[in-house]
This record gives C-alpha cells, structure tokens and sequence, in this order.
C-alpha cells in the first residue's frame, strides 16, 4: 500500500470516528429493565448525529417498520434525523439490523461499540426487543414527545445476548368493575411493551359489567354493560351495604375498539388474550339473559357489588349454544392461541337445588368423590364434576377452532379439561399441581403477583382489597423454584401480574397498583433467576421512573420514601427497622414528631427506643428528600417484642411485616401484638384475628411470660368494632397474675361501655390501671363482645339468626 493511501485511509477513519466520541466524558450505565441475562460493558459510546445511517438490508418488511419507528422516536425527541440506506457497507457510522437464521423467536444480540451498533435476531420479536433495550440505554427524554436536543443523545458501548426466561409474560387488567377507556388501554400495553412483556389479558366479563360487543346478543351490553350503582368504600365496612346511587355505564368496547386493541398489541409484540368467564361470575350475561339460568323467573341484575355470587350459567343446551355463539365472534377479534374461559369462584349451591342439573349429573354418571383425587389431594363433589363437565365441553369446542383454553386453577376441581392451561392464583399449589399431572400452568399468585393488593402502610395509601404485597416482594417471587422438579421445570410456561379493579375507580389509581410492581414481575419473567439482583434492580428502577413520568404513568411512589418495620434481634430486644428501595440514600428521622432534615439524627442500625414517640422518617439523597415523610407511633412497654401464648390459637396470617416481606407471619418473632405498633382502621394487616364462641368460654386468654418477678399497673389494648365483618370489640377483659405460671390471681376486671358509630367502622384503645403489682406471668382474659344478628348486622352466610363475634386485637401492652 502507498503510504498517501495509507494516511488518507487513517485520516478518514479518525473523521468517522470523531463523530462517534462525546467530548464530555461519560460514565456508562446501563439502566435495562428486564435485566438482560448476558451483559458484558465496553469502554467508549455511539454518538447519535445526523451523519448515522440504519442499514436493514436483507430483512423484512415487518423489521424494517421496527427500524422507521426508531427513526422517528430519534427524529421527535432529539432532533436528530438518522437515515436509511440501500447501500449496505456505508462509509459512515451505521446501525445495522442483521437476521440470523437459528436464534429464538424473541431472543436478540446487541453489540454497541464507538463505531457501529449491530443487533441481530431471527424474528421481528427480537428485534423489537433489541430496540426496547437500545431506548433503555438512551436519555430517558427518548419517551417523552418533546424535543430535547441539549440531552447526551449517545449510547454505551456494550455487548447483550439475551433471550427470556419465559414464554408467557403477562399483565392482565380487569375493565368490569371499573372500565378503562380505549386510550387507557394502549397506554397500559406500551408500558408492557417497554419492559417486554408479551400478552396483554383482557378481563372483559363479570358480575359487574359485560365489556365486550357480541353482535349476535345485543342485550349484553344494552343492558349487562351498565349497573345502577357502586359499592362506596370497602366491602367489610357497612352492613348493609353503602352505594354511591349513581349509574355506571353503559361502558364497553364495540367490536371495532377490539380490533384496533388488538393491532395496537401487535404492533407491539404483544398478544390480547380475552377472558369470557364462566360458568361462574355470569350475572351481567344472566342480567340480559335470565334464560341462561337455572331459575329464569328471577330478576337478575348487574351487581354494583364486589364478591362471589351464586347466580351462575346453568348447563343446559342453550347455554352452551349461547357461549358457542359468543366464542365464534371472539375468536373472529383475537387471533390469540388461547381464550381465557374464566372457571374461578363458582359456587355449586344453585346446581344442588336445579332438576336439570341434577338429571344432568345422574344422565353423566358423576358421583361424589370417596377418596381424594391424585391431582389436588382433595375430594370433589359431583357437582364439581359438573363444572369440569362445562369447561371440558367448551374446551372441545374451543378446541375444534384451533385454539386452546386457560383456566384459573379452579378448573381442576373435579377433573381437568385434556388440553388446558392452568392460572394459578390461590397460592402456587394449583399451578404446581397442574405442572405435576402434565398440564402447562402459568402462575399469577396471590399475593406475589395480586398487584390490587396494598404496597405501602395501608393507613396513608388509597383503599385497596387488602393484602401488602411490597416492590421487594412481588421482586422476590420465582416461579420455579431451584429444587423443582423436571416436570414443573418443563410445565411452568410463565407469570403473570393481575389488576383487579374492584377499588380501583380511575387511571391513576389504576397507575397507581399496577406500578412499578409490574416492572418486578417483568424482569421475573425475561430474567433468570440466577442473573436477578434487588439492589441492582433498585438502581435501575430510577431510570424507570423517569421513564415513567415522561409516560405519564403515576406510579406508586413508595420507592422514595421509608418503611417503618420492628423486629426481635438476636438480642431478644425490640428494635425499629428503617428501609428504603431508593439505593444509597440516607434516612434520617426524628422521635418527637418533627419533620426529618438532613441534619436529623440519620439512620445507620436497628435502633430500640423507650416510651411513646412519634417516629418521622424520611429518605434524602444529597440532602434532598427523595420522596414523603413516613411516620408511625411507637409504643415501647414491658412486653414489647415478648413471645406469647394465645387460647384459642390466632387465625389467619399474623405477625409484623418485615424484612424481604415474603410473607404476613413470616417474622414469628412478635406476631403482631407486641410489636410496638397499635392497628387502624385502614386495613385488617395489623390485627390480630380470633374466632371465640361457646366451646371457648367465650373468651380469649393471653398469656405472657415477664421472664422475671415485675412491677405492673398498667393494660392498654386495641380492640375492633367492624360489625359487617363480624367483629365486635372486647366487652370485658380480666387481669391474672401469676409467680408460676400455674396458679393464677385476678387482680383487676373492667367491663367497656362503647358508642358505636352509626356506621362503619372503629378501633377502641383500651386502659386498664390497677394498683402495682410485681409478678413473672400475666393473663388476659378478654371477653366476647357478643352476638350478632345474622343477616342484620353483617351477611348472612349461615342459616342461624345469631352468631358469635370475632374478636380482633391490636396491640397488647403492659407498663
């Protein structure tokens, strides 16, 4: 080579090269979310200018549209006009789409020097994903829809080969109880598509509204798409029922609005998969055609109510000719290879009592189960058998169309249709179970993925279902565990995250419960679970809510501030726990009530306090608050963290939430009641359940061991009054004290005079004082608050016209 060659070679190489450098140094970071599973960091960054070049030779057409939408999300946001090119060796700085043969479908690489990016894939899917990755790596200003050109419009040098863990990732939205706008709906599938999660399911039947035009049965959304009222505030809290007196709907989706759903998913690499349900949760379809009914001479309405209802599709002809008819227009909108049939909470009472469901039984040969079925270990009666009956026929037809169907777990109840999908929602029993008999299963358990469940203390957040059910926690699930067998390795397909919409009345809200916990479950169903981190998740999450805002997405903002949790250490000493997701932030906090400033006592350890406080505390970065002040009274007393005795024993979870917040009860080490935290009327979280009736005196003993001969003259309890949930407070409370722990001496008896609101709920704290007393044992006896009147104070669910009261304790102390 002449050496004029050569210098004009070299100097013509440095020119490309200078457009590709920032002349402002810049740490590369890389903010992906899923977390991909091969990522290697290189030195150097890709410069976007106008001089880059997109080369898609030799793919298809549908890539190339993924390449022009690139360019034009660039061209919006930063101004910079990319180009394609037929040539496909340009002389310029070039980001090159390259199919390779023999990759998996979504699977992609991503190589990102100062000269070039290359990403390949085999299918359109990877490529997409290619790209979501490539806008994770850029300025969080690329999802926003102004132009920003002052941003570091460059991308870090790096090496991705990266495939999901998952086939099935999912995120589903439940429109009956509260309906969402076509608009919100594309919103909610862009956010999915980001964050590579591939199927959208459509919840569009209920008791509470019918969604989904059928142009065969118009009645369905003339009359099953609108209810005449909505429950006001939580179910639990009124009896009788408190409603809003306002009409809801009409609100559905025509068949138009369907499709143009659907093709915005595709666009998207995403799947809508429709959830008609029965034969349960059929009362909007019952309310427009009473026919389809065991008793048409009832007038069925559409419930403004949340809950399970009895009224269900009864199994005859025509019923299963009516959901042929509508499964033949369903399949006609979504080309998915499922159709969700619904299958969960499907009371038998009516079934019992109807002469065609009877007959049907006796023509099916279908007997009550003597022996527990090899599935789910659990004997079935022959009108579970009847239900498996319903899904299996409707599975044949579905079938018969080319499609399969998916049905919440209890399908399997009383046997399994041949070819369905299990979701596992009631724990991860059902899903496992599924995976065991040789089904596919896709788990979405409760509380992991119930993203309508609470995520921050109930008391400051918006009125949910229930539960508490964390960022870390829902970020903490893994679908199959290590240890798992082969055949639940094999079965496992996916996860889904559910939104539940009965208390969830706007897009905010909606917003609100769905993020940024979907995010977690997104990287659970790319990530494997070995390449997971939670701090590195963490760090990436504050891109994420950039992101997000740009999205104008109102996301739980609970990832800024402080969680107050107490726990038992080692050194059998009560301790507050402070945490925030936010990583390397400080929290400071005061004890008296004030406001925290960066220059508040700042939290470093577990920390045990004295007396009552007022515990503020709030996470700062660089001395400024990140996001609100959390606050908790704190009441440190005699037995505070102290193990306990209770007769009868607590039901249901009990305990302190702490920690990864894997589970309510999992810190057994203060169960709730001496836990320094006094419950609310927010959420039944923090209380402490016992079921007490004759066969227990009708009484609750508590049982504490001082450890040592102690001077006490001091009770003080919480106790609930929630009549709707069969909740009475304590009437009366005896105080024994003992040297031994076997002999006893009452030394005090109060009985409680109350006012009771008119309706709703109240907690009562409660003060006992009696003369000093020093002793090594002290037992409660606390007293049923009485009967109820079955179906007069709280539903009636039991045919007695009086039922004891529960009794619900909060916290227990002792000065």
């Amino acid at each position: 080579m002449k050496k004029g060659t050569y210098l004009f070679l070299l100097c013509l190489m440095m020119f490309i090269s200078s457009g590709c450098q920032q002349t402002k140094e810049i740490v590369n970071e890389y903010h992906i979310i899923p977390q991909p599973n091969i990522l290697v960091a290189q030195k150097g960054r890709f410069e976007l200018t106008d001089r880059v070049q997109v080369v898609t030779a030799h793919t298809t057409p549908e890539v190339e549209a993924i390449a022009d939408a690139f360019i034009g999300r660039i061209k919006l946001t930063s101004g910079i006009s990319l180009k394609t090119t037929e040539e496909e060796y340009p002389q310029t700085p070039v980001i090159r789409f390259m199919t390779i043969s023999g990759m998996e479908k979504e699977a992609y690489d991503l190589a990102v020097t100062p000269e070039n990016i290359i990403i390949s894939a085999s299918e359109p899917n990877g490529f997409f994903y290619a790209i979501q990755t490539l806008y994770q790596l850029l300025p969080s200003a690329v999802y926003g829809e102004q132009t920003v050109k002052r941003a570091a419009w460059s991308i870090p040098a790096v090496e991705i080969s990266d495939a999901p863990r998952f086939g099935y990732r999912g995120m589903h939205l439940d429109v009956c109880r509260h309906f969402f706008p076509v608009e919100y709906i594309y919103k909610y599938i862009d956010m999915l598509a980001m964050h590579k999660m591939n199927i959208f399911h459509f919840h569009l039947t209920d008791d509470q509204g019918w969604r989904i035009e059928i142009k065969k049965y118009p009645k369905l959304t003339e009359i099953g798409s609108k209810r005449k009222h909505t429950l006001i505030d939580y179910y639990y809290v009124n009896w009788p029922h408190v409603f809003d007196g306002t009409a809801y709907g009409p609100f559905f989706y025509t068949q138009e609005q369907i499709k143009d759903i659907v093709a915005y998913a595709a666009e998207r690499y995403i799947t809508v998969i429709p959830e008609i349900e029965m034969p349960g949760h059929a009362l909007a379809a019952l309310a427009a055609y009473p026919e389809l009914s065991c008793d048409p001479n009832i007038n069925y309405e559409v419930k403004g109510l949340w809950g399970v209802f009895k009224e269900v599709f009864c199994p005859k002809e025509k019923t299963f000719r009516f959901l042929e008819d509508i499964i033949d227009e369903v399949i006609e909108l979504f080309p998915s290879r499922y159709i969700h049939v619904g299958g969960d909470e499907c009371p038998k009472n009516v079934w019992k009592k109807c002469a065609h469901c009877q007959a049907l039984i006796g023509k099916l040969g279908l007997t009550d189960d003597t022996t527990p079925n090899p599935v789910d270990g659990i004997k079935h009666s022959k009108e579970d058998k009847l239900q498996s009956y319903f899904i299996t026929r409707m599975e044949k037809y579905i079938n018969a169309k080319g499609r399969s169907i998916i049905g919440w777990d209890e399908i399997l109840e009383g046997g399994l249709a041949p070819n369905a999908t299990v979701m596992s929602w009631r724990g991860v029993q059902g899903g496992l179970n599924a995976a065991k008999a040789g089904h596919d299963a896709i788990m979405t358990p409760s509380p992991y993925a119930y993203l309508d469940h609470y995520q921050e203390e109930p008391s400051i957040a918006p009125t949910t279902i229930g539960g508490y059910n964390t960022l870390k926690k829902t970020y903490g699930y893994n679908p199959v565990p290590d240890d798992a067998d082969e055949l639940v390795k094999k079965h496992i397909i996916g996860v889904q995250g559910n939104v539940w919409s009965e208390y969830i009345q706007t897009e905010e809200r909606c917003d609100y419960q769905a993020f940024p916990r979907a995010i977690a479950l997104a990287e659970t169903g790319w990530t494997e679970d070995r390449n997971k981190d939670w701090n590195s998740f963490c760090n990436r999450m504050v891109n994420a809510y950039e992101r997000m805002e740009l999205k104008n997405v109102k996301a739980c903002r609970n990832f800024f501030d402080v969680n107050i949790n107490t726990h038992v250490d080692e050194s059998k000493e009560l301790k507050v726990v402070l945490e925030t997701f936010y990583p390397n932030a400080e929290i400071h906090y005061t004890i008296d009530g004030s406001t925290p400033t960066p220059n508040s006592e700042q939290y470093t350890a577990p920390f045990a306090w004295t007396g009552t406080v007022s515990l503020q505390a709030a996470a700062f970065k660089e001395d400024k608050m990140l996001g609100k002040v959390t606050s908790k009274m704190l009441y440190a007393n005699l037995i505070s963290g102290k193990a306990f005795t209770t007769n009868p024993n607590m039901r249901g979870s009990t305990g302190d939430i702490f920690g990864e917040n894997d589970a309510l009860g999992a810190d057994r080490t203060t169960f709730g009641l001496t836990n320094g935290k006094r419950g609310n009327i927010a959420s039944y979280t923090p209380w402490t359940s016992f079921k007490v009736n004759e066969k227990t005196n009708n009484e609750l003993e508590f049982t504490v061991n001082m450890d040592s001969p102690t001077r006490i003259e001091q009770v003080v309890f919480g106790t609930l009054y929630n009549p709707a949930f069969r909740v009475l407070p304590v009437s009366a409370v005896i105080v024994q004290v003992s040297t031994d722990g076997q002999k006893y001496t009452t030394i005090k008896e109060e009985i409680f005079t109350r006012e009771y609101p008119e309706r709703g709920r109240k907690a009562f704290t409660d003060t006992v004082v009696f003369e000093p007393i020093e002793t090594t044992y002290v037992k409660l006896r606390f007293k049923s608050g009485g009967v109820l009147r079955n179906g007069i104070d709280c539903r009636k669910d039991t045919p007695e016209e009086l039922i004891p009261s529960d009794i619900y304790l909060d916290e227990i102390e002792i000065y």
